[in-house]
């Protein structure tokens, strides 16, 4: 058998060359294009400029309480109240006549009064005391306020009502009386009834350390420090104490109250 023969046209040939060599040169463009961009970085490899480092944005501000000076309203009392050192006093010590004074009733309540709260309180809470009555601070008005398990709070014009004759005996200290502590007898349960700074009424139920302290800061208001409260025995120990203090006055004459102590604690 023999070979088969086929007649292409030149012209055909021609076309076809045409065709494969346009084929290679796209090919080739193709190729150096990508070796071109291969040669330069791109955006991932810093092409672009370097973003600025910007700060954090601030939190939003703690919004304030609705109270004065921020605090927290607990049974009529503020808490966590913060403090101004504008408004800290001087506090009077062991022998000041003022401490032995009894203090008006408070007939007006005015902006004044509320300034002398202010003063009890941030005066208070920088000496770390559990209460400061107004004639520590040469103020003779019954007002005190108090700073006891985190419960802060003040009370004008107090009388105080005992529910029963439960009795607590425990070290008690006075800011006026600075670092000395002595055993005390007191009542374990109080009532104290009274009037905040602005004139509402308002009744403080203290139990414990809250207990003694209303009945201490009470007794500042009647011209009573806390020694008088004391038997015979515990006072003269007290006294002489005291005497050692290097903040103790000598020219003045240590002496019991002259108002009416009302003799033991569980009697009055």
């Amino acid at each position: 058998m023999g070979l088969l023969s086929v007649e292409v046209p030149f012209p055909l040939v021609v076309l076809l060359l045409c065709i494969t060599a346009s084929l290679v040169a796209g090919l080739m463009l193709t190729t150096e294009r990508a070796a071109a961009l291969g040669s330069h970085p791109g955006p991932a490899e810093g092409a672009v400029r370097a973003r600025r480092s910007r700060p954090a944005p601030h939190p939003p501000p703690t919004p304030h309480g609705k109270h004065p000076a921020g605090g927290t309203l607990v049974d009529g009392q503020y808490t966590h109240r913060k403090v101004s050192t504008l408004s800290i006093q001087p506090i009077r010590i062991f022998g000041d006549p003022v401490l032995r004074t009894a203090a008006e009733e408070v007939d007006t309540y005015d902006k004044e009064l509320r300034g002398l709260v202010k003063d009890l309180l941030d005066t208070m809470r920088d000496e770390g005391g559990a209460g400061l009555a107004a004639p520590q601070l040469g103020v003779s008005k019954r007002v005190f306020a108090f700073d006891v398990d985190d419960v802060i709070g003040h009370i004008v014009n107090p009388v105080l009502e005992f529910p029963d004759e439960e009795e607590q005996d425990g070290p008690e200290g006075c800011l006026s009386l600075p670092g000395l502590y002595f055993d005390t007898i007191r009542r374990q349960n109080v009532v104290a009834k009274g009037f905040n700074e602005y004139g509402d009424p308002l009744q403080i139920v203290g139990t414990g350390l809250m207990a003694r302290c209303l009945q201490h800061e009470t007794d500042h208001l009647d011209g009573i420090i806390f020694i008088d409260r004391l038997d015979s025995d515990r006072r003269k120990a007290a006294l002489a104490e005291i005497q050692s203090q290097d903040w103790y006055n000598e020219d003045v004459k240590v002496k019991v109250t002259p108002h009416d102590s009302k003799g033991v604690f569980f009697k009055r």
